[in-house]
């Protein structure tokens, strides 16, 4: 996947294969991770858990948008129960 020039730092420069690990990356970095780069490894997930993840980047996408509408806020609001007990499912320890 190519991102345009500038928009980010190079990934390649951020990992580091002997920790298998990414590191010093600034919060922006962050952002295009979760909101562009792990999606596509959501697509390896079944869509029970596929489906609550992809949600919640989409929520925090609209919520460090430039702009926030209201209307879409109030969308968000009453989304963000249902996605975070689906979350709780997924997650949660069976007893």
């Amino acid at each position: 996947m190519g991102l345009p020039d500038g928009y980010c730092s190079n990934f390649n420069n951020k990992v580091d294969p002997s920790m298998i690990k990414l590191q010093n990356m600034k919060s922006h970095d962050y952002h295009v991770f979760m909101e562009a780069l792990l999606p596509i490894t959501f697509s390896a997930l079944s869509d029970d858990v596929m489906e609550p993840l992809v949600a919640l980047g989409e929520f925090f996408k609209s919520l460090c948008a430039n702009v926030l509408r209201g209307d879409l806020v109030m969308d968000m609001h009453s989304k963000i129960d249902l996605i975070l007990c689906k979350l709780e499912t997924i997650f949660s320890p069976v007893f």
